[in-house]
Order: structure tokens, then sequence, then C-alpha cells
């Protein structure tokens, strides 16, 4: 059941951006879609190459050489932490405590199949707990 998790979030849509885009198609991107990290991917081979997040564009937002024209890449995370098919929920959990972060990219190979955020992991987590508590309700009541 845990791995099931990954495999139907990796089924869902998941928007990009390329390593061309500025902080400007970012910043309104993030926006259209209500997302708050977007990869980025490589022109070249489609790789994930970077992520971008609300909290990245918050920490360089202030500074003099600002610009809305200046290329993600410049300040894209390149240090990128992510999961695959096989990835549990126990797993995920570890790495977002450890990491400090709310979403992952779900890759394997080089591909992006799709994105983890924490609110899946916990709305999976609350589920779990539901299933448990109506199956010994039921139990109780035979």
């Amino acid at each position: 059941m845990a791995r099931k998790l990954v495999t139907k979030l990796s089924n869902r849509p998941c928007f990009t951006l390329t390593e061309k885009d500025t902080l400007k198609t970012a910043s309104e991107k993030l926006q259209k879609h209500n997302v708050g990290i977007m990869p980025i991917i490589s022109e070249q081979d489609k790789s994930v190459i970077g992520i971008i997040s609300e909290r990245d564009i918050a920490r360089y937002i202030h500074r003099v050489e600002f610009k809305c024209d200046l290329l993600i890449s410049k300040i894209m995370t390149k240090n990128i932490i992510s999961c695959n098919l096989n990835t549990s929920v126990t797993e995920l959990m570890e790495i977002i405590t450890t990491n400090k972060i709310r979403h992952i990219p779900i890759i394997e190979k080089t591909k992006l199949l799709g994105i983890v955020s924490i609110g899946d992991v916990v709305n999976h987590i609350i589920e779990q707990y539901k299933n448990e508590n109506q199956h010994l309700r039921d139990f109780i009541n035979q």
C-alpha cells in the first residue's frame, strides 16, 4: 500500500519550466497552477536539472541584482532530492523531515514522473488511520 502513493502521484500532471525561463515566467506559472515548486527540465534531453520553489524566489527577491528577466537557471536549486516509484511513505517522511523540504520529485532514471508534496504524505497517512479505525469498528461490532 505504501508504494501505491508514489505510483498514484506519478500519474497526475506535473508542471515544469526550462532553464531558459525567467523569474517572471516562473512566478506566473507557480501562481497559475497554484503549486509551490516546479522542476526545471533540460531542453536538450528532457532530464531534470534543477528545481525552483517559492522559497527560492523569496530568498532572491530582495537582492540588488534581482530582475524579472533573470534566468531561473541562475537561482534554481541544482542539488535535487528525489524519490522513485519504489520509495515508501516512511522513506518519504524521513526525506522530508531530514532535509526540511516540502516537495520531492519522482524520478526514474532521468525521467520526471511527478511530484510528492508533504500534504500528499499527510493525507495518505490520515486515510490509512481512517481505514484502520473503520476496520477496528467493524471488528468490534461483529
